[in-house]
């Protein structure tokens, strides 16, 4: 698993703004100030939709449908793009289906290649635009419809339809000519799959993102794609949660800062297709390497990240109840109890390694190093004959404590910047609060107590377990593809020497 950043948004608002978008750019040299009045009207008109406001979506439309005819741009691809919304429009929201039909016509004529965005889609505009493309393609509506159904035939019967992007020679920075990428279009079910783009730095973008959509599923998601240093390459990865169907759809958008499209390979409604298949006994072609070369990897790591190495630093506190450990009685011989919220003094050092076996869940061990500080030496040559401990002798605190858990770590969501997770650890092992000891009985001062202790009273210790188990979470910040800041919050509940202790923890990870 590779930690990588992406950002969420709305995701059928998404679909339809990118499709918006990317005919705006398309956009006529005689008036391009025009289209992209069209293009804004249209971004409207589908946020009205999403919204369930059909009355201000369709005024919307019609207004950049008036501005196309203004401005002579009735046949500009805006124009049919402008169409089809008005005709889902009518047939989804205002159930006027023979209007809406209309509006698929219009749009099919100045476009025959044009689709519906597929967050647009359910079964009944489906159903109205497959019979009107019928319609325009037998041509047997309106003027001049037979002309362009004659040549429009061959563009329809050609698979070769997935060109599309090279086709236009257009500048540089339009739309979908800008991001060099080679589609791929295989790969294993159950698999991550890379995915690798060129976008060169004349672009200025500030973000490439990479939209998948898993087989079955009617919207896109999307996670940022990383940087490769010192080229314009930028690689990210289809996890293997999106792989388990027939089919997986992608496309690829760079932007600038204030999240606009500056290009694109593939769109919301001409993703490209990677089929899935069983990997082949021998020799089999896998995310466009050999099945060999892919096993090579897989032995040396593969692209997505299997093991987890982390060292974090904390400290923390809670509340315990129990004996202290170097003052267990009094000198009348009475055991003493203690209970109430201390402090693990001063810091433990936490190791950790794990393996992900999945993209976003973590089975590790960790280990618990607590250094204990402040502790009361105890003088046994003062302490009376009833007291056991320290007889003749120096007694020396306890200053350290020891223990191992092992944990189960759920990363939430898709990975990004900064992701959040949860965990759940059990193990054995030992966590010390440090207490303070009164040297005189609080209820008799006259009264022999902790003679060996220092007047002002020994600094003595609490310890919590030896069974240990308890709840987690916190965030990663990636600093890289294989470095990551961890900050967590670590609960552990101790039995049956009772201990409620809760840990800060700040460290740094490496996956690979």
């Amino acid at each position: 698993m590779i930690l990588t950043s992406r950002r969420y948004r709305p995701v059928v608002l998404l679909s339809v703004f990118s499709a918006a978008v990317t005919w705006g750019h398309r956009a006529n040299a005689q008036d391009p100030e025009s289209v992209q009045k069209v293009v804004e009207l249209n971004k409207k008109a589908l946020a009205a939709y999403a919204n369930l406001d059909v009355e201000e979506a369709t005024n919307l439309l019609k207004q950049a449908l008036e501005i196309c005819a203004t401005a002579q741009l009735e046949k500009h691809p805006m124009a049919a793009r402008t169409h089809v919304h008005m005709g889902v429009v009518y047939v989804a929201g205002l159930k006027q289906r023979d209007q809406g039909m209309e509006e698929f016509k219009r749009a099919l004529r100045i476009d025959p290649t044009i689709k519906i965005t597929k967050g647009m889609l359910n079964p009944e505009v489906q159903s109205a635009f497959a019979e009107a493309s019928m319609d325009v393609s037998e041509g047997g509506e309106g003027e001049g419809t037979a002309p362009v159904a004659a040549e429009t035939k061959p563009q329809s019967a050609e698979p070769a339809q997935p060109a599309q992007p090279a086709q236009p020679a257009q500048p540089a920075s339009s739309v979908g000519s800008a991001i060099v990428h080679t589609p791929v279009t295989d790969s294993a079910v159950g698999q991550p799959i890379v995915i690798q783009a060129e976008v060169p730095a004349s672009l200025a973008a500030e973000r490439v993102l990479l939209a998948y959509r898993p087989d079955g599923v009617s919207d896109f998601v999307t996670r940022e794609m990383d940087a490769v240093e010192g080229s314009d390459a930028y690689q990210s990865q289809i996890p293997a949660e999106a792989t388990s169907g027939a089919s997986v759809a992608y496309y690829i958008q760079a932007q600038d800062g204030q999240g606009q499209l500056l290009a694109q390979n593939g769109e919301v409604a001409d993703p490209h297709i990677v089929n899935l298949g069983a990997k082949s006994a021998s020799g089999g072609i896998i995310n466009g390497v050999t099945e060999n070369e892919t096993s090579n990897e897989g032995e040396e790591g593969g692209e997505g990240a299997s093991y987890w190495f982390a060292l974090a630093l904390g400290s923390g506190g809670g509340y315990h109840s129990g004996t202290p450990e170097a003052n267990r009685t009094n000198d009348s011989g009475v055991t003493l109890k203690d209970s109430g919220i201390a402090g693990a003094l001063a810091f433990h050092i936490s190791p950790e390694i794990g393996y992900f076996v999945s993209d976003s869940l973590l089975l590790s061990l960790q280990g618990r190093f607590q250094i204990v500080t402040g502790g009361s030496q105890i003088n046994g040559s003062a302490v009376t004959s009833s007291k056991d401990a320290c007889k003749g002798g120096v007694c020396h605190p306890a200053n350290y404590a020891l223990a191992g858990l092992a944990k189960l770590t759920w990363f939430i969501g898709e990975p990004k910047k900064v992701t959040p997770f949860v965990s759940l650890a059990a193990g054995a092992g030992q966590i010390r609060h440090v207490v303070g000891l009164p040297s005189k009985d609080p209820a008799n001062p006259s009264k022999p107590y902790l003679l060996g202790c220092p007047s002002s009273g020994c600094v003595d210790t609490v310890v919590g377990g030896p069974v240990l188990f308890g709840p987690g979470g916190g965030i990663t910040v990636e600093l890289s593809d294989s470095f990551l800041i961890v900050a967590s919050t670590n609960v552990l509940v101790g039995v049956p020497h009772t201990m409620v202790n809760v840990d800060l923890n700040v460290g740094l990870a490496y996956v690979r």
